[in-house]
């Protein structure tokens, strides 16, 4: 006779299994939809700033169990556009925010551009899903590593397809947890890996009868995470010379920044931010300047002379090519040294409909959104050298180029020549108080962790930081207040694991574990015969 607790057991043990087998058994319908929207939804609490790092595991274990559910790549491709859909509905809301309040769409039409936006973007997970079920399913031991491996090639596209959009990545989220350890060695995607691994093992223990025979599988993700705290632990780097900076935060409302009339406040704002500054090096915002190099010359002189003896000035100004067509001009947008700092940047890495427009000729004019001031800019060549202060070497990243984890890391090394301290300016006014600021800071974070660097940021509207080369953040100013941020700052020398190799490590094991998994069933047919 069975008892009552152990027949309460077995209900509640193989409910999950009955729940997969009437889902297995059914067509994809709109309750499977649903759900992957769901869960895609679920994901962007993982990040800054709401920081609920189990929920990406949660997110993406009950994603995959829910693909394993569907008999088609066609439903897998469904199943998947949902769930990316949901990821950057919510993740990537802060768009609606630019083209709405600054772009002055309607609010009819910026819920369309924005909803075309996430629409595009979740076709990364679509197709993400259908290979994952047409090509790289069998088992649930190559379920469990081709759904985390395909799951990190996609992230890597997603960095560089079509200028792409390096936004999102699972391993943002991990930027305070135990896995953060991974990244000096394996950068974000790296991270990503062992998300996407655990999350994978939090699968197999849902299906009652995979979790056992997997344990060795199960116990290697979990391996990971204690793994990951002792790495945590390393200095890849050593300490050099001290520097005193003050990152300089305005706060010019967006919507009056470029308006004829309120220029010179922006002007006088900084220029009496500077005169209470104390520190060796001063940092203004992306385009803290709102005119060309070229139409202020005397300005920018006049600022120089009031910088004290060896004090520096950093600073986010446009610029206007002379040598360009007039009926082609080229526009940089672009960070310049000044006093004791030297060296002119001009941005490599442009934003969509921000900085520039895509099919511009059939564009512009359309909408008041396509014609916003500052959109024709240029990027910038290759090659170009970082700026100088005294004996230390800065690399500049402006706003978008933060996201870019391998452009980063490239340059950390430049020309043989090692850069002391990152310096990233930004404009995220463009976005409100929205999530999208937040997000950008936290990607800033991992860069520092990544390149055990010292990261400078310096915004208009917030948020203003100094982050150490552990990725934390030592000094911030609150978000919407003029204001200086003091801080003395510490160089380092040496290069990361990451910093060298690059994403090459994660990328290999990705493509060895792929043709593995092509390959197995051969060899497997092979051994039998």
């Amino acid at each position: 006779m069975i008892s009552k607790t152990s027949s309460k057991h077995v209900s509640s043990s193989s409910l999950l299994t009955r729940i997969q087998e009437r889902l297995t058994t059914s067509k994809l319908n709109m309750l499977k939809l649903i759900s992957s929207f769901l869960l895609g939804c679920l994901l962007p609490l993982s990040f800054a700033p709401f920081d609920y790092w189990p929920l990406a595991i949660l997110s993406l274990a009950l994603f995959q169990w829910l693909l394993d559910t569907t008999e088609t790549s066609k439903s897998a491709f469904k199943l998947g556009w949902s769930y990316g859909f949901g990821v950057f509905v919510i993740g990537a809301s802060w768009v609606y925010v630019s083209i709405h309040d600054y772009g002055y769409a309607p609010i009819p039409l910026a819920l369309l551009m924005t909803g075309l936006f996430t629409f595009l973007l979740g076709l990364f997970f679509a197709f993400q899903s259908y290979c994952y079920k047409k090509w790289f399913t069998s088992s649930p031991l190559i379920n469990a590593l081709s759904f985390s491996v395909i799951w990190v090639l996609f992230e890597w596209l997603r960095s560089w397809f079509l200028t792409g959009f390096p936004w999102l990545y699972l391993g943002y989220g991990h930027i305070e947890s135990w896995l953060s350890g991974w990244a000096p060695i394996l950068g974000v995607f790296g991270v990503s890996l062992v998300v996407a691994l655990s999350a994978s093992a939090v699968k197999l223990c849902l299906v009652k009868r995979t979790c056992g025979r997997h344990a060795y599988f199960i116990a290697a993700a979990i391996l990971l995470w204690p793994l990951g705290f002792l790495l945590s632990q390393v200095s890849w780097t050593t300490p050099k010379a001290e520097l005193s900076v003050s990152l300089m935060q305005g706060n010019i409302p967006q919507e009056k920044k470029w308006q004829n009339e309120y220029r010179p406040v922006s002007l006088s704002t900084y220029r009496q931010l500077n005169r209470n500054a104390p520190s060796d090096l001063i940092i203004w915002p992306e385009t803290a300047i709102p005119y060309f190099k070229h139409q202020i010359g005397d300005w920018l002189a006049e600022t120089e002379q009031e910088l004290k003896p060896e004090q520096g000035l950093i600073t986010g100004i446009p610029y206007y090519d002379k040598n360009s067509a007039p009926n082609a001009p080229v526009l940089h947008n672009t960070v310049i040294g000044l006093g004791a700092a030297s060296g002119q940047y001009h941005k490599q890495k442009l934003v969509p409909f921000g900085e520039y427009v895509p099919l511009q000729d059939l564009l512009r004019g359309l909408i008041q959104f396509f014609n916003l001031p500052m959109s024709n800019f240029r990027p910038g060549p290759t090659g170009q050298a970082p700026l100088k202060f005294r004996e230390f070497t800065l690399w500049p990243a402006i706003c978008y180029e933060i996201a870019y984890p391998a452009f980063i890391a490239r340059h950390i090394d430049h020309q043989n020549q090692q850069q002391d301290f990152i310096v990233t300016i930004s404009n995220d006014a463009w976005f409100g108080d929205s999530i999208g600021p937040k997000q950008h800071l936290q990607i800033a974070q991992m860069r520092a962790l990544e390149n055990s660097r010292v990261v400078l940021r310096a915004t208009n509207t917030g948020l203003t930081a100094v982050i150490d080369e552990k990725g934390r953040i030592t000094h911030a100013l609150p978000d919407f207040i003029e204001g200086g941020l003091n801080a003395k700052v510490q160089a380092q020398q040496g290069l990361t694991p990451y910093s060298q190799w690059l994403n090459y490590p994660v990328l290999a094991f990705i493509a060895l574990s792929l043709l593995g998994i092509l390959l197995y069933p051969r060899i497997s047919r092979d051994q039998k015969a």
